[in-house]
């Protein structure tokens, strides 16, 4: 099958092209901006907020980092989001396996709970989800935002691979059986390999939603020391609006990481998503 690119001609493709530049640039554009304001003055900054710095200065990072804790709260968020990914994909990969590939009673419905169990808002959670950590003493601590991000990732995630996995073939599982690979060896040496698209879509999805999550470490963490990434930015910037370069700075911070994770995964992304919607 030709590609569509090979099936146009060149006066067609111009329209296409700069379609997806204009739409390139937009999306440029904003970081471009954001990492030019991160690194000029204030009054730099209110002399000419869309032209180009007089001088280039890292003093907003350091701003950032030694008088408003930005940099411990990375950390913080590092250790709770690494903490609640690596449990979600631990969990999602066995349970997706098996509704994939086992004979697992009542599939079907446990699914159809998956899907709506995410059509649930986040919002209605707040109070039960705040009076049972509290009961359990996890109210301040990462346990008890690490065991929320689990929980609300878990139905998506386990629904993502389990559509992900189905897409291996038998006969391969078969073989490997026959091979006298048991459960766990055809879940590490087979499943995973094949499903690894799969795998790192979900990884950058769950990622930048634990990553951006605000709601739930804002209210379950209220000790400074203990903030996550987003709600310390949410302070600076309620305290701060009048420095923009102080705000960029951090907004840079936060943003970095995602962005990065994207530019290294998004093969995997594009791949895994485009394998789940010709499930």
């Amino acid at each position: 099958m030709t590609s569509t690119s090979a099936t146009l001609s060149k006066p067609a493709r111009l329209p296409i092209f700069l379609l997806l530049l204009v739409l390139a640039i937009t999306i440029v554009y904003p970081v471009v901006f954001l990492a030019s304001a991160a690194l000029r003055t204030n009054a730099d900054y209110l002399r000419d907020p869309f032209g180009l710095p007089r001088e280039f200065t890292f003093q907003n990072f350091l701003v950032l980092v030694n008088n408003y804790g930005l940099g411990q709260a990375a950390i913080n968020s590092a250790i709770v989001v690494l903490s609640s990914l690596a449990l979600v994909l631990v969990v999602a990969t066995l349970a997706g396996y098996a509704m994939a590939k086992l004979p697992v009673p009542g599939a079907r419905y446990i699914n159809a709970s998956f899907v709506s169990v995410m059509l649930i808002p986040s919002q209605v959670l707040i109070i039960p989800i705040y009076l049972l950590l509290s009961r359990l003493e996890l109210v301040g601590e990462f346990g008890g935002v690490i065991l929320v991000y689990v929980a609300t990732g878990l139905p998506f995630s386990v629904f993502f691979l389990t559509l992900s996995f189905r897409a291996i073939p038998d006969a391969v599982l078969e073989a490997a059986k026959l091979d006298g690979a048991g459960f766990f060896r055809t879940l590490l040496f087979v499943v995973m390999p094949m499903g690894r698209a799969g795998l790192a879509t979900l990884a950058v999805l769950q990622f930048l939603g634990m990553w951006n999550e605000l709601l739930f470490a804002y209210i379950l963490l209220p000790d400074n020391t203990k903030t996550l990434v987003t709600p310390a930015l949410a302070q600076i910037g309620s305290r701060y609006v009048s420095d923009q370069p102080l705000v960029s700075a951090g907004l840079l911070i936060t943003a970095l990481p995602p962005i990065l994770l994207l530019a290294f995964a998004s093969k995997y992304v594009m791949s895994g998503l485009a394998a789940g919607v010709t499930r």
